[in-house]
């Protein structure tokens, strides 16, 4: 398991941007003050120490609180590259899935809407792992009113205002 010291021998973190810097050479492609790091295939930044890749949310989150992370962490913004310390949270499985958005295949453009065939929208919302009506609307934007207000009311902090 990486230390906090080790960490901290390799890289240089930079909590107004986010980013990690390499305080060493790293073999013959990476240099000494690069930044650290690639953006994953799910939008995250993984950099590889010592053979093995972490991703750099939990990186940063040692380097300011020096442990490690106990549960998920949650990008409050919903971008998984941006690692400042005011945009992470440490956060259940669950809480971290409310601050999610609308799913790549939604078609109203609201999370948590679904148009149903006679043409209006039935808004939905997950609670304890079960599903819950939360009726049918004229309007999606109807429909996204009262999953925003339900959300907002179940979730908490970790619910975020979807566009």
């Amino acid at each position: 398991m990486l230390t906090l010291q080790r960490l901290q021998e390799l890289l240089s973190y930079e909590p107004i941007t986010g980013k990690f810097t390499w305080l060493v050479q790293q073999g013959r492609r990476i240099s000494k003050g690069s930044i650290a790091g690639s953006i994953t295939n799910l939008g995250y930044c993984s950099i590889r120490i010592d053979g093995r890749p972490y991703q750099a949310h939990r990186l940063a989150w040692l380097y300011m609180y020096g442990v490690w992370p106990t549960h998920f962490i949650d990008h409050i913004d919903g971008i998984r590259s941006n690692n400042k310390p005011d945009n992470l949270r440490e956060a259940t499985h669950t809480q971290n899935t409310h601050n999610t958005g609308k799913r790549v295949n939604n078609t109203s453009g609201f999370k948590g809407v679904t148009q149903i065939p006679n043409g209006k929208f039935v808004a939905k919302i997950g609670v304890n792992s079960r599903t819950q009506n939360l009726g049918t609307y004229a309007t999606a934007e109807l429909a996204s009113e009262a999953y925003q207000a339900s959300a907002k009311n179940l979730h908490g902090v970790y619910y975020r205002v979807m566009p």
